[in-house]
């Protein structure tokens, strides 16, 4: 639903880039990197996330928990 190499903006207004995306179970993950208010660079901001579409509505949700994050972000690494 997100693409690589693409900005979004939050419901927050904060401004992440996409930097990879990888499908397990079904389940699209994705891998953004906040951006600088100048939106020149990304800073030290990462966060993993998926996205959920609701009456065309895009819903992004962080994916939180240790035992969660440790069994997806290595594919990450493995992709990078």
């Amino acid at each position: 639903m997100l693409n690589v190499d693409k900005v979004v903006t939050l419901g927050n207004g904060e401004k992440y880039l996409v930097l990879d995306k990888v499908l397990y179970n079904n389940i699209e993950y994705y891998y953004i990197a906040k951006i600088n208010t100048m939106e020149t660079d990304i800073e030290n901001n990462f966060k993993l996330v998926t996205v959920e579409e609701n009456d065309n509505i895009k819903i992004i949700s962080e994916v939180t928990g240790e035992d969660k994050l440790k069994e997806i972000l290595p594919m990450f690494v493995n992709n990078i």
